[in-house]
């Protein structure tokens, strides 16, 4: 998955680099992403947050830091959404379940993400009927 994000990154011109910050794990600005390496430490964290951040890019959903709470958590949404479709499409859900894949800690393992993003992934394949 991290080979598609990167070639995802690279089609789309986006620079993608590590930085340290202080209270944030990721951050996006129009053309760029920096990454935390202080806050993520494993392949699954890196790959949550690389996808969700090109989300952001994809879906144009960037946002002030003074912004509403409603705007950062509409954005914050879209941005989940576009990561879920990109990296687990319902028919690989789906697949995953056929195959015995049914915990949440188990699909994880498989997809190599977040148990967090597990949860994003059936909540909105549920929410679009996909499941």
């Amino acid at each position: 998955m991290l080979n598609q994000l990167n070639q995802y990154a690279i089609q789309h011109n986006i620079d993608v680099d590590f930085f340290s910050m202080r209270a944030i794990k990721a951050l996006s600005i129009p053309g760029a992403i920096a990454l935390n390496p202080l806050m993520i430490h494993t392949m699954p964290e890196l790959i949550d947050a690389y996808s969700h951040e090109l989300g952001h890019h994809e879906t144009g959903s960037f946002y002030k830091i003074d912004s509403k709470y409603e705007t950062r958590q509409r954005m914050e949404e879209k941005a989940t959404r576009w990561a879920v479709q990109e990296l687990i499409p319902a028919d690989k859900l789906l697949a995953a379940f056929e195959m015995g894949y049914t915990e949440i800690w188990q699909l994880a393992e498989y997809f190599n993400v977040t148990e967090d993003f597990i949860k994003n992934t059936i909540r909105i394949h549920r929410v679009k009927g996909n499941i």
